[in-house]
């Protein structure tokens, strides 16, 4: 069939069912129903609903209310939510534009707290999600002095006099000046610090580093720093604090320095080149009262130097058992809001959050049940850590509140030890992940307004 003649047989077929639609009875005929032509006609005229770009604004508009909704309502409900000052859903976004320019910009947080966190416990899983998600590795901020079971082994060639402002009043140096990490050892002689991966205490990205420095101050006399046979040598001249740092090979494990002189050796910091650096800074039987007692252009240095943009504040577990009065209750919470102002001024380009203290038990008239205290005392710190400008992470609501640290050491795995105030490792692994994951709902969050411009 040629051209024409196909054209016209279509014109034909088209004719004919116009036809049809013209003289067919609109009610149908022997249970037939065929389309009227005026109905045909105006079809492509009709606007009966949204047009398809239509449905798909509308689709996103019911996506994102029903986004926002969970967010809400995590903001609202969640245990693990934050308390922020002022409710400020914007509060963390610094400290999310820091991790997301980490990479380029590398960015430091700074974990201080009691004995709950030695041995880089909840630190250490909170630094491997973050650094998985932001870059970076390395351990962070090790002490000059090992002192506690340590995650980095460390050793000195010389017996350092060691000094810390926290726990035993026998330590204290009788100055403000303890560095960031409230804690130093006295170099008067020569020295070799030696630090090496000690095996299973955390992950292997954690124990590779690209990067050491050594923080001192309080100099007295010119102190040279060395290593393989790289020198740098550091004169008094009046700092809070002085930086020797040595660049490595990449995935280094193990590092020594040489250091000679008379100072104050305030820790070394083990780093990657980019991205997060997060530091452990645990100080046994601390109340987290000591920042107040601490030389301030030392900490300010500190903050400034290696960009710190979180300060976490682990505290409250050491004084619990002996706050039996609401006046002393009032002075603890008090002390803790004076800290919070105070690290505000000395780090304004810092997020702080105090993570309350945990559920902890003790036995009452013969049964074993939350300290009778806790539950004021939490409200009361969460109180004042928000109205002071930090955000509050509610520890013991997060456990589950009343009595739920019996369950914590009834659990299998055992996720708390027997003395029903310390977490095992599986217990800590445990609540770094929850801390992680309720940050990563305010980053998400963060990330939502920016695409949706709001």
């Amino acid at each position: 069939m040629k051209r024409y003649q196909i054209v016209l047989f279509l014109f034909g077929v088209i004719a004919v069912l116009a036809a049809v639609c013209a003289v067919f009875p609109e009610d149908g005929l022997w249970g037939l129903r065929f389309p009227q032509l005026s109905d045909i006609l105006s079809a492509a005229e009709k606007d009966d609903g949204p047009s398809p770009e239509e449905l798909i604004q509308l689709r996103r508009q019911a996506v994102l209310a029903a986004e926002k909704d969970q967010y809400q309502t995590f903001f609202r409900e969640d245990p693990a939510r934050f308390y922020l000052p002022g409710d400020d859903l914007d509060f963390f976004d610094p400290l999310f534009d820091a991790l997301d320019a980490a990479e380029q910009t590398p960015m430091r947080i700074v974990h201080y707290g009691d004995s709950q966190i030695e041995e880089d416990r909840i630190t250490g899983a909170i630094r491997e999600r973050l650094q998985a998600r932001f870059g970076g590795n390395g351990p962070g901020m090790m002490p000059a002095r090992q002192h506690a079971t340590p995650y980095v082994g460390g050793g000195s060639t010389a017996a350092l006099a060691r000094y810390f402002n926290y726990g035993d009043l026998s330590y204290r140096a009788g100055i403000r000046k303890y560095g960031p990490y409230a804690d130093f050892v006295r170099l008067d002689t020569t020295a070799t610090l030696s630090y090496y991966p000690v095996r299973g205490k955390n992950k292997a990205e954690q124990r590779t580093f690209e990067r050491v420095t050594l923080v001192a101050g309080n100099l007295r006399s010119r102190l040279s720093v060395s290593r393989q046979g790289e020198r740098q040598t550091v004169e008094p001249d009046g700092s809070p604090l002085a930086f020797v740092r040595f660049e490595l090979p990449d995935s280094s494990t193990r590092v020594s320095l040489t250091v000679s002189g008379y100072a104050d050796l305030y820790g070394v910091l083990l780093d990657s080149k980019t991205g997060v650096r997060m530091d452990n800074m645990a100080m046994r039987g601390s109340s987290g009262a000591i920042f107040t007692t601490m030389d301030a252009d030392q900490l300010r240095d500190f903050y400034r130097e290696e960009n710190v943009r979180l300060i976490m504040l682990q505290y409250g577990g050491n004084s619990v058992p002996y706050l039996k009065t609401d006046k002393q209750i009032e002075t603890y919470v008090e002390s803790i809001r004076k800290q919070i102002v105070l690290l505000r001024e000395l780090a304004p380009q810092a997020r702080i959050v105090f993570v309350g203290p945990s559920d902890m038990s003790t036995v009452v008239s013969g049964k074993r049940q939350t300290y009778p205290k806790l539950p004021g005392i939490v409200d009361l710190l969460r109180t004042a850590v928000t109205e002071a400008g930090g955000a509050y992470w509610d520890f013991y609501g997060v456990m589950g509140g009343q009595n739920s640290m019996i369950q914590w050491v009834a659990a299998r795995p055992q996720l708390a030890g027997s003395d029903y105030v310390h977490f095992t490792l599986a217990g800590s692994r445990k609540i770094g992940d929850m801390f992680c994951d309720a940050l990563f709902v305010y980053y998400d969050y963060c990330q939502w307004r920016k695409k949706n411009g709001r």
